[in-house]
């Protein structure tokens, strides 16, 4: 459990430091930021876990963790302003390729569409992980 502690300390931390420096950022870097790690740091704090109910744990408690630093990540970002200026810079409209970044990301659907990535993803890796240990019980190696 001192895992999910320091989870959260790391997303405070993250929260922060990346609505300072949001403008820095491409649009794949935010997406690493927003998506990719949390996703990373959720499947590492739930595989370390000793027991399966420590593991179920921590694969509800870690999403909510992730969704809460988006909430507090965006939260940061619109009060500063950083979040007009980011979505200014990487909006990009040419005849090959078209990125739009949305302006109301604290939306109801994307928090939906943030909550279903980070909960879906974990509870699948959680449900994956003890169905392949179960099947694997039992068996010896010679």
């Amino acid at each position: 459990m001192t895992l999910l502690l320091i989870a959260a300390i790391i997303y405070a931390v993250l929260a922060f430091v990346g609505s300072q420096f949001l403008l820095a950022l491409s649009a794949p870097a935010f997406a690493l930021l927003v998506y990719i790690f949390p996703l990373i740091l959720n499947f590492l704090v739930t595989k370390m876990q000793k027991n399966d109910t420590h593991k179920l744990i921590a694969s509800l408690v870690s999403p909510t963790l992730a969704v809460l630093f988006y909430i507090g990540f965006v939260s940061l970002s619109l009060s500063s302003g950083a979040w007009s200026g980011f979505v200014e810079a990487n909006n990009v409209a040419n005849s090959s390729i078209s990125l739009e970044i949305t302006t109301t990301p604290m939306d109801a659907s994307q928090l939906i569409f943030v909550s279903l990535v980070f909960f879906g993803i974990s509870l699948a890796t959680y449900f994956i992980s003890k169905a392949s240990l179960s099947k694997n019980k039992g068996v010896q190696h010679a």
